[in-house]
Parts: C-alpha cells; structure tokens; sequence
C-alpha cells in the first residue's frame, strides 16, 4: 500500500488541534473534524463496559474489562466519493453515499448488523471486494481505511451461543481456538456489536 496522505481524527471542538500535524509515510495532513458526541458517546459506552465487567466479573476474561474496557486498535476500510485526499484536502463531504465522510462526521450507523474490525490494514483493505473502483469508476469511488479505537468487551467466539441483545458479550470473533481472554483476539476478525464502541482515530488514503 503507498500512503496518500494520513490525517488525526479529532472532535469539532479541538479548536485549539486544528494546526496539529501527523506523519505517515512522510505524508503530511491536517486534522479531520468529527461530530464531539462521537467522543462522548464512546467514552460513556466504555465505562458503562467497565462497570458492567466489575459487577459481573468472575474470571480472568473479565479483567481487561474492568481495567480499560478491553479496549483495542483496530483497522476498518470503507468507501468514499469526494475529494478526500486530492491536493491534500481534508475537508468531510455531504454526500449520502460516502461512507468514509458519513463514519467521520456521525460515527458508525446503530442500523449496521455489526462491525467488522480487523487486526491488520491489509485485512482489513481485503474485506472489500477488490474490483470495487473499477465496478463503481463512474460515480469516482475510492477506498481509504480507518483506524479505530475500539471498546471489546466481553468477546464471544464462534461456536458459542451469541445473543448480541442479552448483553452477555459486547463482541465476538468469528475464528481462532477458545474464547475471551484466552482467544487471540489481535488476529482475527472482531464483530463489534455496538457503534458507539468504534471511535475512528485516524482516516488513510492509499493507493495499492
């Protein structure tokens, strides 16, 4: 992947940021607005995990809970159609179907079944299909790649039985041998079951 450019996702309200700079790759952008509830949101969900962990804790799957919301860096790649990244713009588009602007500005949609986290960019670019530009060339669709915080939880895995409205499990991951803790999380796939557990961090434009 060649890095186009890199930018730090910060709240609206971060006036004070607006100058800040990051480096990738020895590309370097401005930062990106989201919405300040975003933040809001995901820091009360993460307590609410961590409260949830210490009243109900009784392993050692529940201690990452308690301590941080087991809290994860994660890769999540979507699809935008504005000027993101051209001449080294920066600034969140309007447009309905730009996925990539919609997840900066308000934050995962709560009508998703479930948000697929990955371990790795490349996981992660892979999870789209791979003629996706080429099918969609005439509406100018490109892919760029979020990086996320993310709140785990209590993480089920595949072959357990998985209630995502009971709230036994805040997330689950769809390989790999035994479950929480013991589950090596960091390389698989990370079905998250609540948006306001995914905050975005950082937004890449690349090229493959």
């Amino acid at each position: 992947m060649a890095v186009v450019m890199m930018w730090a996702i910060r709240s609206s309200l971060d006036y004070n940021l607006a100058a800040k700079q990051i480096e990738g790759n020895g590309k370097i952008g401005p930062v990106a607005f989201s919405h300040p509830k975003i933040l809001a949101r995901f820091e009360e969900y993460r307590e609410l995990v961590k409260a949830k962990a210490a009243r109900n804790g009784i392993g050692r799957r529940d201690e990452r809970c308690i301590a941080d919301g087991n809290e994860l860096l994660r890769f999540y790649c979507s699809t935008f159609m504005c000027d993101l990244g051209l001449n080294g713009s920066s600034s969140i588009c309007n447009q309905q179907y730009c996925s990539i602007c919609g997840i900066i500005k308000s934050g995962f949609s709560p009508k998703m079944d479930g948000i697929p986290t990955l371990s790795t960019s490349w996981r992660a670019h892979v999870a789209i299909p791979e003629d996706v530009e080429e099918e969609f060339k005439f509406m100018n669709v490109k892919r760029a790649m979020l990086v996320c915080r993310v709140v785990a939880g209590r993480v089920g895995s595949e072959g357990e039985e998985i209630d995502k409205e009971d709230g036994g499990f805040d997330s689950v991951i769809g390989r790999g041998e035994g479950s929480g803790a013991q589950t090596k999380v960091d390389d698989e796939e990370l079905l998250v079951f609540n948006p306001r557990a995914v905050l975005p961090c950082f937004v890449i434009v690349y090229t493959v």
